[in-house]
């Protein structure tokens, strides 16, 4: 199969995409990989929980190996230490998030993704739906950059309520179905959304959900739960996906895109490195997917196509690459 025939095969299965956007997107901008995260919470909560059994299990799995997400997932946390471990999450992840806010303000990092959004909303009706598992601002930050209204489902101007809607049309509708760094409970268990905090605000708890066990049962809590049916309704409604940096690695939240995939709706997956358990799931359960990382040899990509392998010359894994693809 020639460049030109792998080129229009992704462009076909393109049409009018639901954008799906994981943390290997936000990691391009210097966002905290799942093992940055996972050295940091050993590093700022050991000392205090050090004689904690399940915090022992938990730093013997990271010891031996074991990705964050896999090292949390058989382990059951004390709520206190689970609340501890949104705290020291969402400053670090806030941290890191203000220097991208700065850098794009100011006009030192470009960014990518601003350009595919930009491009995939100027097709008729002009409406990008973006579905994300990040707390970060960094997609906000590409349609601020754009030039495109977002709608993240909050009302106001500095203390935003909920009130869904994301059927709005000349916008990007954008559903953070594990959070978001603006958003915050208080003492009764309300959602408010308090947009670009430096530091936790005092009395409040950061609302983002943290890998592990514990975030099957709080993505069906709270604001994610209403998050999680808009969510669906997006992927039911949706001509095709386009998975971004995206893992699978959230069964609950991915469980209406996998039952289509299975009746034929196209996906097509952009990250540097396809897992062994993405590649396998794909495989057998999509009918019409290809997915797009990095190819064995510098500056060279592998291309899936419906199981059949393809490597070319050139770098189409990232945005960038993969804006020459669709242009």
């Amino acid at each position: 199969m020639v460049v030109s025939e792998i080129f229009k095969c992704v462009q076909k299965l393109t049409s009018n995409p639901l954008l799906f956007i994981g943390s290997g997107s936000s990691a391009a901008y210097g966002l905290p990989t799942m093992y940055v995260l996972g050295e940091h919470l050993i590093s700022m909560l050991s000392p205090k929980y050090s004689d904690d059994n399940e915090w022992k299990k938990f730093k013997e799995n990271l010891a031996v190996g074991q990705d964050l997400e896999t090292a949390l997932t058989d382990i059951v946390l004390k709520p206190e230490i689970i609340n501890d471990i949104r705290k020291v999450t969402w400053q670090l992840v806030s941290d890191a998030d203000l220097k991208v806010f700065n850098d794009i303000t100011f006009g030192v990092s470009s960014m990518p993704l601003a350009e595919l959004i930009k491009k995939l909303f100027q097709v008729h009706p002009q409406t990008v739906n973006i579905i994300t598992t990040n707390y970060d601002r960094v997609i906000e930050y590409a349609c601020d950059k754009a030039g495109i209204p977002v709608n993240t489902g909050f009302n106001g101007c500095y203390s935003k309520q909920y009130v869904g809607a994301f059927n709005k049309k000349n916008m990007v509708n954008l559903i953070k179905v594990h959070g978001s760094l603006d958003l915050f409970k208080d003492s009764k268990d309300a959602t408010i959304s308090l947009p670009l905090q430096h530091q936790l605000p005092d009395g409040l708890l950061p609302e983002i959900i943290t890998p592990g066990i514990s975030k099957y049962k709080a993505v069906l809590t709270g604001i994610e739960r209403p998050l999680l049916t808009e969510g669906d309704v997006m992927i039911n409604n949706a001509e095709s996906y386009l998975c971004i940096g995206y893992g699978f690695n959230d069964t609950q939240i991915q469980a209406e895109m996998i039952n289509n995939i299975k009746k034929g709706k196209p996906l097509v997956l952009v990250t540097k490195k396809v897992s062994e358990n993405t590649a396998h799931l794909l495989a057998n359960t999509a009918t019409n997917y290809i997915y797009i990382n990095e190819g064995e040899t510098e500056g060279t990509t592998e291309f899936c196509i419906n199981k059949k392998l393809i490597t070319i010359e050139g770098t189409y894994w990232t945005i960038d690459g993969f804006m020459n693809i669709i242009d």
